[in-house]
């Protein structure tokens, strides 16, 4: 009998601990903190740490603090502030993707081909956030010094077809990107696509960028940035196409000179260009030729990808895949329900896409795989779902088993299923294993995958940081941070008793605090209505202080 319940568990996909999703059945609140746990260490090891189990035999975080959480993210934009240069001048990550650890602040940059604006997008998206969480300005200002780097070194020629926008990938060591040579990265030397190959870009990349330098664009007020994103803008409005089951608007990888030799039509990753094209719009910058392809992409997105679960084509490195379906990914799913919940007046049934699309992403990729030099690293660990990136490369990964981890918070938030919230709590933790004591981030026990500056620093951070505005009782108890905003906030400036900024439009904050606030709204013009506030108690300590306003200054104080 115990033979047979252990091979029902390897099935499952439990063979390291209890299949239990969660432990407590009670009811918990956003504000309400995790219950008493007491953490027993054991000889096991995930990556950096040896494992910390509650009672019941589920994962706790590697990290024995107060807010674990919010620990792996200070580590993690430490870490990456305090990159050396290298002997090119720059940083690492500016002729690499990957890197290894060999020294104090030391990455040694590896080979293999790279993926600049799709880097430099994650980027900028994450250390706004951080930004906005506690005014630790230098993460953003770094990024934004890579993100001028592939302005003036990454984009097509103006007589392309597709002008002066961003090529997606580059030779590993290189400083100037046209596409990667794939003659070089293929396992055979031949064309497999890895890179693009040189030439060709992903439509997909110049949304993701054309986003983020938005965002840039709002957060410094420098015209350049949104020059380039203008351009950006007209070029994918200028060569969508229709779409189909087996063609998105745009190919996945395509010429940039003549905009014909399509070397692989399907891509479901467009939820950052109807993000871009929704920031622009929300400027007053949208041409009707704009709002024609913002409208057209979400449509093919609810009509295809949201429907069949095709949801395939991003990553830079992996070979051609022309039937759609057949590499199945998770970023582009995840970060499509996202959309979904953050937007629910972008579909009446937004909430149950975003269910439909997680819950795909759980059969999909919570499966157990091998790994050399460690065996079997199930889709179960302790009661933690780990998920894997893409069927091409089905390793457990760090940084994706945090945006799972994420996504299962968000849907706590809006259902509040307690359920989820466990689930959300276990694989976050097993993640915080994956980051070692000087912030260095590795993408998970498979020791072929190493470390890249993408899952590790882009792609990683980030989602703790979304976990936190969803569980606000994760955040530090005795601290004033900013989980978060629906804005791009400037001028963040946080003392002992006080916070300020600026932001960039109407807005809506969640701020958790250790004392009961003032708030104020300064420059306001007479007459106005700068907004409205509420300060709730949290059970643990302090309170979330909640703005909704449209003055674009705030003062915050306590005592």
């Amino acid at each position: 009998m115990r033979k047979a319940l252990l091979l029902l568990a390897l099935v499952a996909g439990c063979s390291r601990g209890p299949c239990v999703r969660h432990a407590q059945p009670q009811v918990l609140g956003r504000l309400e903190a995790e219950p008493a746990r007491e953490a027993r260490v054991t000889a096991e090891r995930i990556v950096f740490h040896p494992v910390r189990l509650d009672a019941q035999g589920l994962l706790l975080p590697a990290q024995p603090t107060e807010a674990p959480f919010a620990d792996v993210a200070r580590l993690g934009f430490s870490a990456f502030v305090s990159m050396k240069e290298i002997e090119t001048g720059k940083k690492p990550y500016y002729s690499a993707s990957m890197f290894k650890p060999v020294g104090p602040n030391e990455f040694a940059p590896g080979g293999w081909l790279h993926n600049p604006p799709g880097l430099a997008a994650m980027l900028v998206r994450s250390s706004l956030r951080w930004y906005a969480w506690g005014g630790d300005r230098a993460p953003i200002e770094h990024t934004r010094a890579f993100v001028d780097h592939v302005l003036l070194h990454g984009l097509t020629a103006e007589s392309d077809a597709w002008s002066r926008v961003p090529y997606s990938s580059a030779n590993g060591g290189e400083l100037e990107y046209k596409g990667g040579n794939d003659l070089k990265y293929c396992d055979l030397h031949d064309a497999c696509g890895r890179g693009d190959g040189p030439g060709f870009l992903e439509p997909d990349k110049i949304g993701e960028l054309g986003h983020a330098l938005v965002l840039l664009y709002r957060f410094t007020g420098e015209q350049t940035y949104l020059e380039h994103a203008l351009r950006f803008a007209d070029q994918l409005a200028r060569h969508r196409g229709e779409g189909d089951g087996k063609r998105s608007p745009w190919p996945f990888r395509v010429d940039a000179k003549t905009n014909t030799v399509v070397r692989e039509p399907y891509t479901s990753n467009w939820i950052f260009t109807v993000a871009f094209f929704d920031e622009l719009s929300a400027l007053g910058k949208t041409t009707p030729e704009h709002q024609a392809a913002r409208a057209a992409t979400w449509a093919w997105l609810r009509k295809y990808p949201l429907e069949t679960m095709h949801w395939q084509g991003f990553f830079e490195d992996i070979p051609i895949y022309l039937e759609p379906g057949t590499n199945p990914n998770q970023y582009s799913a995840g970060e499509t329900a996202r959309y979904l919940l953050d937007h629910p007046e972008a579909d009446p049934k937004s909430l149950e896409l975003a269910r439909k699309t997680v819950r795909w992403i759980d059969k999909t990729f919570t499966v157990d795989v091998d790994a050399p030099n460690f065996g079997k690293t199930p889709g179960h660990w302790h009661g933690a779902e780990v998920i894997s990136e893409q069927g091409a490369d089905m390793a457990k990964m760090s940084s994706h088993t945090a945006r799972y981890a994420s996504l299962l918070a968000r849907i706590y938030e809006r259902t509040g299923e307690t359920d989820l919230r466990f689930r959300a709590f276990r694989s976050f933790s097993w993640a915080t294993y994956c980051v070692d004591p000087n912030g260095v981030v590795k993408i998970g026990p498979d020791d072929r995958e190493g470390y890249w500056f993408s899952d590790g620093y882009g792609d990683f951070m980030i989602h703790y940081l979304d976990g936190m505005a969803s569980v606000p009782a994760w955040a530090p108890a005795r601290e004033a941070h900013v989980p978060r905003t629906h804005d791009v906030l400037r001028e963040v400036t946080f003392t002992t008793t006080s916070l300020s900024y600026k932001g960039t439009g109407p807005g809506h904050e969640e701020i958790r605090l250790p004392g009961a606030p003032t708030v104020s709204f300064p420059n306001t013009i007479a007459g106005g209505k700068p907004g409205t506030f509420k300060a709730t108690p949290i059970p643990s300590g302090g309170v979330l202080l909640t703005i909704d306003r449209a003055a674009p200054e705030v003062l915050v104080t306590w005592k």
